[in-house]
């Protein structure tokens, strides 16, 4: 059985297991780069150097190595999928070899600064509308895009203070079977993860906005755009980078993912602990968290040499 053959197996059978969104994502992760490389090998006998070629090959085009890790997981489940449907051994166990990271290329996190968090807040409250409201929860709850254009007014427990992070919109291609068609839909699902569905407090100088805009609201209004219609994610990065270079005037504006790196770093910095702010981000595992937001400060590494040393000088 080729890998192509046991794509089409193993694409009709996890369609039933998974999201829409997911499945769209392993599809396109075949069509545009498994089935060219590997569809007429046989499934059952893939041999590391192949692999390790493919994954040479992929690096030298630019993809950073998590992205060819995903496409050897879906290689890895078709491959598996071979062996339990049809009770034939394969070779599965590939020993892959990464570039070692350059350090003088790795990127910082985005984030805002301190001041620029400070303008960003007091120009949400001095031009209150949909929009700023929306960057506004954003900035103080680390919600992710999707599930802030995803939310909605009856979302939003008042009584509670919270948020309840129910639901996810996000564009992806309309599936044809295993097959993608050339358009797209807007999908409104369920979070990424069980973890990600959660309940995440109101940080109380946001309060008031929030119940004032929630009084006048009906139920089924998304906050982004105060109607029953909801915006998607492409609009909202649009709508946000206009607000933040023309509104708050900063003379950049990172990526509307940066707002969350700068909710979590700001309250890793202030000492809360790691769990805590996994949870409220909705990270399914603590690790996560760990290996993209707990790196010490310039501040906490000077402190520590000057406080830990300074007695060696006296």
């Amino acid at each position: 059985m080729t890998v192509k053959e046991a794509y089409e197996e193993w694409s009709q059978w996890k369609s039933k297991y998974v999201k829409e969104s997911t499945m769209c994502s392993y599809i396109l992760i075949a069509h545009n780069h498994l089935l060219p490389y590997f569809g007429d090998s046989p499934a059952e006998y893939i041999q590391s150097k192949v692999v390790q070629r493919f994954v040479d090959e992929k690096l030298g085009t630019g993809l950073s190595p998590k992205t060819v890790k995903d496409m050897l997981i879906v290689l890895k489940m078709i491959v598996r999928f071979v062996a339990e449907e049809h009770d034939t051994p394969v070779l599965d166990k590939w020993r892959i070899i990464y570039p070692t990271k350059n350090l003088d290329v790795v990127q910082r996190m985005q984030r805002y600064t301190p001041e620029e968090f400070r303008k960003i807040v007091d120009t949400a409250f001095g031009n209150p509308s949909n929009l700023s409201l929306a960057i506004l929860i954003t900035l103080c709850s680390g919600m992710r895009i999707g599930e802030i254009c995803a939310l909605k007014y009856e979302d939003i427990d008042i009584e509670r203070k919270i948020i309840l992070v129910n639901r996810t919109i996000e564009r992806i291609y309309v599936l044809n079977g295993d097959k993608l068609n050339p358009y797209t839909k807007l999908i409104i699902s369920t979070p990424k993860t069980s973890s990600s569905k959660r309940e995440i407090p109101i940080m109380k100088d946001i309060f008031p906005l929030v119940k004032k805009f929630s009084a006048v609201a009906r139920p089924d209004y998304y906050v982004c755009t105060f109607s029953d219609k909801p915006t998607e994610p492409r609009t909202f990065r649009n709508q946000y980078r206009e607000f933040i270079l023309s509104k708050v005037k900063l003379n950049h504006c990172i990526k509307f993912h940066g707002l969350r790196h700068t909710f979590a770093t700001t309250l890793i910095e202030n000492k809360v602990d790691v769990k805590t702010v996994s949870t409220i981000l909705g990270h399914s595992d603590i690790s996560t968290t760990m290996n993209t937001y707990v790196h010490p400060s310039e501040d906490s590494k000077r402190t520590a040499i000057n406080s830990s040393l300074r007695k060696a000088f006296r």
